[in-house]
Order: C-alpha cells, then structure tokens, then sequence
C-alpha cells in the first residue's frame, strides 16, 4: 500500500520538477555534445561539472522559495521552448551554440520556479553553468588581451632557458633560440600553448571545490591561485620543452599535438588534487583535534598544563 497524498504532495512538489528538469537537461547536453564530438574526455568532464551543479542546488534546497509569478513563469516557459526548438535542430555549423544551453536552460528554470524575486538565490548556479560550459577559446582570447598571458609565457620560457644555459632571445610572443650549429629557430607562442586552456580548466575545478567543500577563508583564496599559478609554470614548461624541440620535427609535433598536450594537463591536474587532498586532510585532522594545530611538521596538541607533539616523520 501506498499512500496517496504523498503521492499527490509529490507530484505538486516544486522541488522535485525544478531537479527533474535540470537532471533532463544535463542529459539532453551530454547526448548532443557526444553527438556533435564524439570526445570521450570532454563528455566526462561535462558530466562532472553538471553533477558538482545539481549537486550544489540540492544542497541548499531546504532553503530555496519558490514564490508564484505567472509573468516570469510564462516567459521562462516561453524561452526554454525557443532554446530546445533551437539546439535540438542544430546543423553540424551550428554546434557553437550548444555551450549555451546549460546557461539558458538555468535561467529558464530558475525564472519558472522561483520568478524574478527568488532569482538571485541561484547565482552560483548559473555562473557556473556559464562559466563551466562556455567556450574555452572565448573566454581565454579575452584574458589574453586583457593579461598578455601569451607574452608573459614567453618571457618567462626565455628567462628559464636563459638560466639553464642556452642563448635564448623574446620578442613579443615569439621565443628566439640560437644554436650554434644548427641556426637560429623562432617559437611562437599562441593561445593553446601558453597553457591558457590549463589554466581555465584548473581554475573551472578550483571554483568548484571551494564552493563544495567546507575550508576556510584563505584556503577559498589560496586554491584558485595555486591552480593559476601551476598551470601557468606548466605553460611555461611546455613552452620551453617545444622550443628546444623546433630542429626535431617527430617529437615537436608530439608534444605539441594532443598526446603531448594531454601529459600536461593530466599531470596539472594531479598535482591540483594532491594540493586539494592536503588542504581537505589538514581540515579534516583540525575538526578531529580541536585542541591541537596542525602543520607541515606533524599534529601539536595544546592544553593548559602540557604540550605534545606528534612527529610525522616518525
């Protein structure tokens, strides 16, 4: 037997239409991304930033209102039918617009369930599904007019070669390496190169940790700067490994090409979880010892009459 005014509360429920949808729309997403590229690794992480989302609205969803406005409603119901009549009949030219379907369908939803009132309370949610799905190339082209991330990799690739040895010279983006007996071979460091594709994805998963797990307030700042940090000195890195690469071809156009570029980013992004791992363990040891501080060298408890220390290397 079951009862049917659970049922019926169900089936009315805001909650469970607002979640229904976004799950249907993350799964229309993930079809018609896998349709349009057939990228393993790109459906894998587009999976993962729709989870940490609906993750992030289930958390708080004993907080959210949902208060009725029939205009908002009509016309978050009215732009979520012209979104889906539109990516849903996309030609293979057209597949630039499917990144912005995670962002229209989140204010779609959150107009329809909470109205122009209630909207803000999903803030979080939809800059991360703009931020998380937008083309990485849009974003990165705009910071690199705005930073010079291009320029600065440069620079600084050939400061790094400079002090391991070789005659090196830069000119704008352009790293200048002169060998003696071979010549002179000129690198020039675009978009993709200076790790600026690494450093978006470091700081899409920084964002996300620090808004799911509980740390403190420098650690929320501390976690996106290193994932800056790192993936700008693997830019860097690369950048040097191609440079002196350039007089042979073969394994130029391997580390260059996408095997090359995946050692890098498989690499950014496991020495951005080992960081991750220690700042949660150290978290996690803290409210386990309240009375103790913890640091680099081991637990130090702290009390009124004594004081112990637990040597990690032991």
């Amino acid at each position: 037997m079951y009862d049917k005014n659970f049922v019926r509360s169900l089936v009315k429920s805001d909650r469970l239409w607002l979640g229904s949808s976004l799950v249907g729309m993350a799964i229309l997403y993930l079809g018609l991304i896998w349709k349009t590229t057939g990228d393993v690794d790109q459906l894998t992480i587009s999976m993962v930033f729709w989870g940490a989302i609906i993750w992030l609205l289930w958390r708080k969803r004993d907080l959210l209102q949902y208060p009725r406005e029939p205009i908002s409603s009509f016309m978050g119901l009215l732009f979520l039918g012209l979104m889906l009549s539109k990516i849903t009949t996309l030609f293979w030219f057209e597949s630039t617009l499917l990144p912005l379907l995670p962002l229209g369908s989140a204010i779609a939803l959150a107009l329809i369930a909470s109205g122009f009132k209630g909207f803000a309370q999903y803030w979080r949610e939809l800059f991360f599904s703009w931020f998380l799905f937008f083309p990485e190339g849009v974003i990165g082209h705009v910071i690199d007019n705005t930073v010079h991330i291009t320029i600065l990799n440069a620079k600084f690739a050939t400061y790094f070669l400079y002090y391991l040895g070789f005659n090196v010279a830069s000119q704008g983006n352009q790293v200048i390496l002169s060998l003696p007996e071979l010549g002179e071979f000129k690198a020039i460091v675009d978009y993709p190169c200076a790790g600026l594709p690494m450093i978006l994805l470091m700081l899409k998963l920084a964002l996300l940790i620090i808004s799911l797990a509980p740390m403190t307030k420098q650690e929320r700042y501390w976690i996106p700067l290193f994932s800056i940090a790192l993936g700008f000195l693997l830019g860097v890195i690369r950048v040097c490994i191609l440079t002196l690469l350039i007089p042979n071809p073969p394994k130029f156009d391997y580390w260059h090409g996408a095997q090359g570029s995946q050692i890098f980013s498989t690499l950014a992004i496991t020495i951005f979880a080992g960081f991750c791992y220690w700042i949660l363990e150290r978290n996690r040891l803290s409210q386990q010892y309240p009375h103790t501080r913890v640091s680099h060298k081991g637990i130090t408890s702290t009390g009124n009459n004594q004081q112990s220390t637990i040597n990690s290397n032991k």
